[in-house]
């Protein structure tokens, strides 16, 4: 008789700053899929209705949890309060303006309770409503950076979210660059297995002057090369860098510390 596999839990968080207008659907994409377990919503000092809009789902489904933060702390922090809130095998990350798409979660329990060697896996992106003059294709190198530097594609094992050391709280990654979420996930694939699938679970609504469009309006494709045509001041200045790297040798460093390891392989 073949050993059964446990099927894991799964949680979505989703952080939010003045996102009520996008936010329903949001919660709708992840509700909808009966494999999720919890979704964690924080909402990071808003000034409209999205705690509103948390709370009525919150009162209505028992998988629903909604913070509230009184100011704003910026992504990274609502994204970490929301996986210190969550207590399942699995974490998603969704933005509140994106949508994750039907059978993401039941994919990534599926397959992640089969391959245990894996410590997350990230999936392809529909990306839409990109301006005109902007595009980014599968083929596109830059496409693929975008898939690696996002965040809400990647479903991950709980506790090495945390030995990888969440995601980055600095004001140096607080630019137009969403750079916290390239620096997580850099940190994450370098302690850590990642399996990818070309399949897109994840639909990224563009907004105007998002991270993906100051990404693609810098970057250009040479010789199927990405080269930036302008740098900005956190660039220039080597504070970026040098708070990128110092926070990857954290993540690496805790891959050393036995109390760390053996707290995550007990989780």
């Amino acid at each position: 008789m073949s050993e059964q596999v446990a099927v894991p839990t799964l949680a979505t968080i989703i952080p939010c700053h003045n996102n009520a207008d996008t936010l329903e659907r949001a919660i709708y994409s992840a509700l909808i899929q009966p494999e999720l377990d919890e979704l964690v919503i924080v909402v990071d000092g808003a000034s409209d209705n999205s705690l509103l809009v948390a709370q009525k789902f919150a009162q209505s489904d028992p998988r629903v949890r909604a913070i509230g933060l009184a100011t704003c702390g910026g992504p990274s922090l609502a994204r970490n309060l929301g996986a210190a809130a969550a207590t399942t095998d699995i974490l998603c990350f969704l933005d509140a303006d994106d949508e994750h798409l039907p059978g993401y979660y039941a994919f990534a329990k599926a397959n992640l309770a089969a391959n245990p060697q894996w410590a997350g896996l990230k999936s392809g992106i529909q990306i839409v409503d990109l301006p005109d003059d902007l595009s980014c294709e599968d083929s596109d190198p830059r496409y693929m950076a975008a898939v690696f530097s996002a965040p809400w594609n990647l479903a991950m094992r709980r506790p090495l979210f945390w030995l990888a050391g969440g995601f980055p709280q600095g004001e140096a990654f607080r630019g137009k660059l969403g750079s916290e979420d390239t620096v997580f996930n850099t940190a994450f694939r370098e302690c850590f297995d990642v399996w990818f699938t070309p399949q897109k679970f994840c639909r990224h609504y563009n907004r105007p002057g998002s991270h993906l469009e100051v990404f693609l309006r810098r970057a250009r494709v040479v010789d199927g090369q990405i080269h930036f045509n302008e740098f900005l001041p956190e660039e220039l200045d080597g504070s970026l860098r040098d708070a990128t790297v110092r926070h990857v040798a954290q993540a690496v460093a805790n891959q050393s510390m036995p109390s760390l390891k053996t707290a995550a392989n007990a989780a």
